[in-house]
C-alpha cells in the first residue's frame, strides 16, 4: 500500500463517483476505476458498494479510509515537523472555509501570509455547512473558518470576530421608504426597526437547512411574522446580490457589507437576533506549524 491509494480512495468516497473523482485527481475515469480494482483484488475486498446509483462504502472500505486517514494525519505532522525545521520556508497549508467568507473576510489574510511565507502554498476549500465541518473533523484541513457552536470534543477554536445580522433592503425602494419613515436609533450602527413590519413582505431566503435561514426562520415563529419567498438561493452572495438588484430584502451577516452596497439600506432590528461568531479552529490531536499559527494571528489582524 502507498498513500497515493490512500487519497485516490478518500478522493472516491468524498465524490461518490468514479467521474467525479476523476476529474478532481486529474486522471481518466477508466485508469481511476482499474487503479481501485487493483487495491481490491490485492486486498480481497471489495471498498464499495457500485449497485447504486452512488458509490457507498462498504465495511472494509470504511476501515481502510480509518487506517489510511491516520497514515495520512502521520504523513502531514511528519511534513509539518519538517516545515518548521526549514523555518517555513515550503509548505502546504489546506484551509477549509465557507464560499462567502472566502470572499469576504479571508482575502487580507492571504494576501498578508503570502509577504511572509511566499514559498508556503495555501490551498482553500470551499464548503458549506455540516460538509465543511465533517471534512475538518476527518483532519483534512490545517485549519477550519466557520461559526460557532463546534464540537469542543473535537475542536479547538479562537474567536476571531462578532457579526451582527442586518436587514438589507433595496434602497429606494417602497420598503425601504416605509421602514426610512418608522426606524429609530439603535445601539448598533444602523437605523432599528421592529421585525413585525415585515409581515407578508416577499423575502429573499436560504434553503431551510442552513444557518442563517434557522434564524430567520425563528424571528419569525417568535413574532408570529409571515413572510413570503421571493426567492430561495443557496448562497449568502446570491443573496446579497439579489438585494443589490432591487429584488428584495434579505437577513445577511454585516461582514457582506466588504462588498458594493450603495444600492442598499441597512436597518437593525429591534428582535434579539444572536450575533454569528466566525472562529478559526483545528483538530485536537493537531500540532499546528509556526506558519499555521502565525496565519491564525494574520486572519485575527485582519478582521
Amino acid at each position: 500500500m502507498n498513500l497515493k491509494q490512500f487519497r485516490y480512495v478518500l478522493m472516491l468516497a468524498d465524490q461518490g463517483s468514479f467521474s467525479k473523482a476523476a476529474e478532481e485527481l486529474n486522471i481518466s475515469q477508466p485508469s481511476l476505476s482499474q487503479y481501485v480494482r487493483k487495491i481490491e483484488n490485492d486486498l480481497g475486498v471489495s471498498l464499495f458498494d457500485r449497485s447504486g446509483s452512488t458509490l457507498r462504502l462498504t465495511d472494509a472500505g470504511k476501515a481502510y479510509l480509518e487506517a489510511g486517514r491516520g497514515i495520512l494525519e502521520i504523513e502531514r505532522r511528519m511534513k509539518n515537523e519538517f516545515a518548521d525545521l526549514n523555518d517555513c520556508r515550503t509548505g502546504t497549508i489546506v484551509i477549509g472555509v465557507s464560499p462567502h467568507r472566502s470572499i469576504c473576510i479571508l482575502p487580507p489574510a492571504v494576501a498578508g501570509f503570502k509577504r511572509l511565507y511566499p514559498g508556503v502554498k495555501l490551498v482553500i476549500d470551499e464548503r458549506v455547512g455540516q460538509e465543511l465541518l465533517e471534512k475538518a473533523e476527518k483532519g483534512e484541513y490545517d485549519l477550519c473558518i466557520t461559526t460557532l457552536p463546534v464540537d469542543e470534543q473535537i475542536f479547538e477554536y479562537e474567536l476571531v470576530r462578532r457579526d451582527d445580522c442586518v436587514l438589507m433592503v433595496p434602497a429606494g425602494s417602497a420598503l425601504d421608504k416605509k421602514l426610512s419613515g418608522i426606524a429609530k436609533a439603535g445601539s448598533g450602527l444602523y437605523p432599528c426597526v421592529d421585525f413585525a413590519q415585515l409581515n407578508g413582505c416577499d423575502f429573499i431566503m436560504l434553503s431551510e437547512n442552513q444557518v442563517m435561514q434557522k434564524l430567520l426562520d425563528d424571528v419569525c415563529r417568535k413574532t408570529g411574522v409571515t413572510l413570503n419567498p421571493a426567492v430561495v438561493c443557496r448562497s449568502l452572495e446570491a443573496e446579497f446580490a439579489l438585494v443589490r438588484e432591487g429584488v428584495g430584502p434579505a437577513l445577511l451577516p454585516s461582514y457582506m457589507l466588504k462588498s458594493d452596497c450603495s444600492s442598499i439600506s441597512c436597518y437593525g432590528l429591534k428582535q434579539d437576533i444572536p450575533a454569528r461568531e466566525i472562529v478559526v479552529c483545528r483538530r485536537r490531536n493537531y500540532t499546528p506549524t509556526k506558519a499555521v499559527r502565525d496565519f491564525i494571528e494574520i486572519f485575527k489582524t485582519y478582521r
